[in-house]
């Protein structure tokens, strides 16, 4: 019966995330063709740099909560309002430190007004720690109606905005209500419900709870900063140095290429407890099934990577128009990322699973410094074609070389380097 609710639970949610991603590809394609480059640019460049602050609304604690809500299910309302204000001042310092670093970088007054409205909006990301809590109680279809409902709305919402001209305010507004409704939404569905699920046995937030909660998320926040650093910094440096085109031109690019990295995450999710199995069973069998889904995402990839590659004039101009020849350039090099992307999702995995927890933050951390470093030496001098480079090298860096810096992560570097040279003997087999 178990097995049939997580089943039943990780379907809804692979169709939820299908329909949600395709539902912002169309309006982000809607708005870089109706609106133009200017536009889309500036809505690209202010939601990646609100973007870099969102982690300190969630303060590394979604795993770590859903842990505490499955362990201690009397105590999920304490353990629930702990994590909940240890968010609020992270969502709190989200707002200050965000608006301080607009101000401080020099961006526009109309800039700053439409950084710090978004800030405020998605601060409301702290209450997400619901979905986190029903998903512990296998209840998600109580979020997810919530969720799509929502988000389906202010799709169509933003797409009319566009329709009618594509007032920057209002898609600013429009992305930011979006989700402060499901952050509420979430908080009235879980006092609704809480006593339902649980028999709660009351019990004191302190002080010392909190500090003890917050050291087992520190770790996981940084990780998480490390991970937005990679996919949004490039956008916010390409404003600051060559301007709002040019950030249109690479996201336009970018977004055609990142509409492929949750592929790899839902299918290394699905095959997540068949390996788990695997490792106590068999060392052989473990180690030959990473290899086979290692050389899945080695052939997928080199596939997506060398199709787009041959054809990515035709695709930028068949999606976004002609005004956006720019990007192909852009996706030519971009797209390559894909080759470590995709066999990251395994190897997450697999860090979980061999109990390496400390790599991925390493790794991560690496990562982001490098592609940090790369931006600012390769955009001012090449704009879009500087930062897809970066981003390029930076994956290759933190999802394949840093494997080489400990003996325990060197066994999966030999894994990916045997999959990549050898993937027809295990695709066949």
């Amino acid at each position: 019966m178990s097995l049939s609710i997580n089943v039943k639970n990780s379907l809804l949610l692979i169709s939820e995330k299908v329909i949600v991603l395709g539902m912002a590809f169309l309006t982000s394609v809607l708005l870089a063709r109706i609106a133009g480059p200017e536009i889309f640019g500036q809505f690209s460049y202010i939601t990646s740099f609100v973007a870099l602050f969102i982690p300190l609304c969630v303060m590394g604690l979604n795993n770590i909560a859903t842990k505490y809500f499955v362990k201690y299910p009397k105590h999920s309302h304490h353990y629930f309002l702990t994590a909940l204000t240890i968010r609020g001042i992270g969502a709190l310092s989200c707002l200050i430190i965000g608006s301080l670093s607009a101000y401080l970088i020099g961006v526009t007054q109309a800039q700053f007004t439409y950084i710090t409205i978004l800030l405020f909006l998605q601060s409301f990301t702290l209450f997400y720690l619901v979905e986190f809590y029903f998903l512990a109680k296998k209840q998600v279809l109580y979020t997810l109606r919530i969720r799509l409902t929502i988000i389906l709305f202010f799709s169509i919402l933003k797409i009319m905005i566009i329709l009618k001209g594509a007032n920057l305010l209002y898609l600013i507004i429009a992305h930011g209500l979006e989700v402060s409704f499901i952050g509420i939404s979430y908080l009235l569905l879980y006092f609704k419900h809480k006593n339902q699920l649980d028999n709660q046995i009351n019990k004191n937030i302190s002080k010392t709870n909190m500090l003890g909660l917050f050291s087992k998320g520190k770790w996981l926040l940084f990780s998480g900063i490390s991970a937005v650093i990679y996919l949004k910094i490039d956008q916010v440096m390409l404003e600051y140095f060559h301007g709002a085109k040019e950030v249109a031109y690479y996201a336009a690019a970018a977004k055609l290429s990142e509409f492929w990295y949750v592929f790899p995450v839902l299918i290394a999710n699905a095959y997540n407890p068949k390996l788990i199995e695997l490792k106590h069973k068999s060392a052989e069998y473990y180690k030959n099934f990473l290899l086979r889904m290692l050389s899945f995402m080695v052939v997928a990839s080199f596939i997506i990577s060398i199709v787009t590659f041959s054809f990515s004039p035709n695709i930028i101009n068949i999606i976004y128009g002609g005004d956006y020849q720019s990007s192909s350039s852009i996706l030519n090099i971009h797209i390559f990322a894909s080759l470590f992307i995709f066999q990251r999702a395994i190897l997450s995995k697999w860090l979980i699973i061999e109990k390496h927890y400390h790599f991925s933050l390493l790794s991560t951390g690496i990562g982001a410094t490098v592609n940090v470093a790369l931006n600012i030496l390769l955009i001012p001098l090449f704009g879009g074609i500087g930062a897809a480079w970066a981003t390029l090298l930076s994956y290759m860096v933190a999802s394949f070389l840093s494997l080489a810096l400990t003996k325990q992560t060197r066994v999966f570097m030999k894994l990916m380097l045997e999959a990549t040279l050898r993937w027809p003997k295990y695709i066949k087999g």
